[in-house]
């Protein structure tokens, strides 16, 4: 591939004041909460939305992936717009969309205009997700600094997947599932708020190149063929022609993106980047630690609904194992990776899930402990992999391609999900969960892979 600056970032200037770092990481942690939420917390409403709409399983799993499918197409094309107009730039307009989609959601009156409205709320993640990182790593330079900032960004990031639920299940039982996505105005005033001031500019000028356009509009349509097919072809069968259609259009914009990274001399991916030693497999590691999670997540949450009869509360409290270890195992794994290597963290955190895994195979769909242990196991490995994960892929990149590493890193997390809820969810048979915990496995020995690959392409430590 050929090399280019065209998502080249400066350094960047600052607006009257020095930038305040705690402000910083505040307004980045909470925004990154915010759209983390809105994937974990609509699980548990889906029956209730289901009967309020009148509208079909197939139509509440595209509310759950329409979110998804638009994060993981269009996250690049995110990334390129927070490197040319600037992170904080596109962080607040990120930030507004959001609010007013989310209004959309909650006064939706039917299935499809929810679908279409959660589809709009996925534009203001795309621009979200890569300028957070993006203004953790231009504010806090220190690498000891920016490890702790990224653990306490992890920490509140990685709380709503685990207390998604329970607010998602407390919300539905007091106010109705309106208010899951209501909740978000409020919270998008305030960071609003806290952005207004103490941030770094956006004065900075990126080199006007040619944009690849026509490598981004490939990747979007090779990621959402391949969210697509696997969406529909669980629910209308692999062989219909709807996924098919999907499948052949995401191999053939695969193929085409390929090919014009290789010959355009600005690419979408620039070849210092793609093969920056590590990168891929760093990144592959957390669209796999995500599809396990978060298929497993929507699986349990249809089958303690469905099969085992829990009201919304219930099943919320249901994911408090994996609660608490997902929203503290960060600040370990920033405390404790200096000393073991953020590799093996991330070892250690892959064997984790698999344990968990194994357990909800073996005993999860019959006894209650079961699943609570399994998710638990499953909870620790993913609050310990979130930091060593990201420190790896950012470590990796090259300095000046923060925001397309950020991106890159984005997309392979909202693919593992839309790939996680898609495949998981067509393992299940019999009423049970044994299904789904046995792709999962297989999904984080695949991630173990990864971790290994990565780890022996790392240069030797000096």
């Amino acid at each position: 591939m050929a090399n280019s600056t065209s998502l080249d970032i400066d350094p960047p200037d600052v607006d009257g004041a020095s930038p305040r770092p705690r402000r910083v990481l505040t307004a980045a942690s909470l925004a990154t909460a915010m759209i983390v939420i809105d994937i974990s917390i609509v699980n548990v409403a889906i029956p209730a939305i289901r009967t309020s709409l009148h509208a079909s399983l197939s139509t509440m799993q595209l509310v759950v992936d329409a979110y998804a499918i638009v994060l993981a197409s269009l996250v690049l094309a995110g990334a390129a717009m927070v490197a040319r107009f600037g992170a904080v730039r596109m962080f607040r307009l990120g930030v507004a969309a959001f609010g007013v989609t989310s209004l959309l959601c909650g006064l939706a009156p039917d299935g499809a205009a929810l679908v279409a409205a959660r589809a709009l709320q996925g534009l203001g993640g795309v621009l979200l997700t890569p300028a957070t990182l993006v203004m953790i790593t231009d504010t806090y330079r220190d690498s000891e600094a920016r490890a702790k900032a990224v653990s306490v960004w992890a920490m509140v990031g990685g709380s709503p997947v685990a207390f998604g639920p329970i607010l998602g299940g407390a919300l539905v039982a007091a106010v109705g599932w309106r208010s899951i996505f209501l909740v978000n105005v409020p919270a998008v005033l305030a960071i609003l708020w806290l952005s207004a001031r103490h941030m770094p500019r956006d004065e900075r000028q990126t080199r006007r190149e040619p944009q690849d356009i026509p490598g981004q509009l490939l990747a979007i349509a090779a990621l959402g063929g391949v969210a697509l097919a696997l969406t529909e072809g669980r629910e209308l069968g692999w062989t219909r022609p709807l996924p098919l259609a999907a499948a052949a259009v995401a191999v053939l914009a695969a193929a085409a993106f390929v090919v014009r990274q290789r010959t355009f001399a600005f690419p979408m991916i620039p070849g210092d980047l793609f093969r920056a030693p590590g990168f891929r497999a760093f990144v592959a590691a957390g669209l796999l630690l995500f599809a396990g999670y978060y298929g497993l997540v929507f699986s349990i949450s249809v089958f303690l609904q469905q099969v085992r009869g829990y009201d919304p509360v219930t099943t919320g409290l249901c994911f408090l194992p994996s609660a608490l270890p997902i929203t503290l195992m960060p600040l370990v794994a920033g405390r404790v990776h200096a000393r073991l290597g953020a590799p093996r963290v991330l070892g250690i955190a892959t064997a984790l899930t698999l344990v968990g895994g194994l357990l909800l195979a073996l005993v999860g769909s019959g006894v209650p402990v079961g699943t609570g242990v399994g998710l638990l196991f499953i909870g620790l490995g993913f609050g310990l992999a979130t930091v060593p994960q990201i420190t790896l892929v950012m470590a990796a990149a090259p300095a000046h391609r923060s925001a397309l590493a950020s991106g890159l890193m984005s997309a392979g997390r909202s693919s593992g999900t839309t790939v996680g809820v898609a495949l998981l969810g067509g393992f299940s048979s019999g009423g049970g969960i044994a299904g789904p915990a046995v792709a999962a496995v297989v999904i984080y020995l695949l991630m173990a892979l990864s971790v290994a690959l990565g780890a022996r392409r790392l240069p030797a430590p000096s």
